[in-house]
């Protein structure tokens, strides 16, 4: 019998989930909602007296490898070839009138969909806004390796970090390795590699003497409080664990449809031996607690 519960169960990222968005290409349904969350967050934490606001805006990222396809795939046909064709005919011959030109239909389409990132500014006289300090970025598929856009990224992120901008990157997906070369390849289950990383990179008070601060994390441990950079040597405390829940409860979808804890997580071989045994371990406990024994 299949077990949904509306909570999340696990102690931190939901395996379960996490594994059924990355399979079935539904990340950006989690992405939006966790975005929005994150930013009611800190404006929780950042009163307008502080001198800074955060808001959800566009960010480096764009959202999936194949929005494109039609542009680089598909050929663009010219008039004589939309003359040749049966319905071209008949709307002729009817004295229906020839454009007066013919343009692809990918020239159509919006620029490649950018997803949401958190950004915080800090106030100044002279700009509503204030000055861009902080970007929070959640990441998506499309901008990890082997992904379509995963080099656009990393020349965004090196132009983010020169104009001294903090930035904060939440890497919950662990089907694709880092977008940082030097981390361990989780994937691949190399040594001292974990499914889940937040990197805080700071670029003060010079990108040369700049640091990142690397948060590495298995399936099940608690997701650990983060201090967001913002100017100069400011900081604010964010529960990232309580920020994730709340989305997860937000979407009914995710714990009563999405997930089912009586079987294992789509693609378990993807996690490493250690997170495998923690998966299982949980559902057991998840199984006693839905359905304890009875004497």
């Amino acid at each position: 019998m299949p077990i949904h519960v509306r909570e999340n169960q696990y102690r931190g990222v939901n395996a379960h989930l996490h594994s059924y968005l990355q399979q079935h290409g539904d990340w950006s349904v989690f992405h939006g909602m966790h975005i929005t969350h994150l930013s009611e967050a800190l404006q929780n934490l950042l009163p307008p007296e502080s001198g800074y606001i955060a808001l959800p805006e566009k960010s480096l990222q764009i959202l999936r490898d194949d929005l494109f396809k039609l542009r680089s795939s598909q050929t663009i046909p010219d008039v004589e070839v939309c003359k040749s064709i049966g319905v071209s005919r008949r709307l002729v011959s009817t004295g229906a009138t020839s454009p007066g030109a013919v343009i692809a239909l990918a020239d159509t389409f919006i620029e490649p969909e950018r997803v949401l990132a958190v950004a915080i500014y800090q106030q100044t006289e002279d700009d509503v806004l204030g000055t861009l300090v902080t970007r929070i970025e959640l990441l998506s598929p499309a901008n990890k390796p082997p992904g379509s856009y995963h080099g656009q990224y990393l020349a965004k992120r090196e132009e983010t970090l020169q104009s001294g901008i903090n930035l904060v990157e939440i890497d919950y997906l662990h089907e694709r390795r880092s977008s940082i070369p030097l981390m361990p390849d989780y994937p691949k289950h190399e040594p001292k590699s974990y499914p889940y990383l937040i990197l805080v990179n700071v670029p003060y008070p010079s990108l040369e003497e700049g640091k990142v601060g690397i948060y590495g994390f298995r399936v099940d441990d608690p997701i650990p409080p983060i201090a967001i950079p913002l100017a100069g040597s400011d900081s604010v405390t964010l529960d990232l664990g309580a920020v994730y829940n709340h989305t997860f409860i937000s979407n009914f979808a995710f714990g009563l449809r999405m997930v089912d804890y009586e079987k294992l997580p789509e693609a378990f071989e993807t996690y490493d031996a250690f997170d495998q045994g923690r998966i299982q371990t949980r559902m057991e406990i998840i199984a006693k607690s839905i359905h304890p024994p009875t004497n």
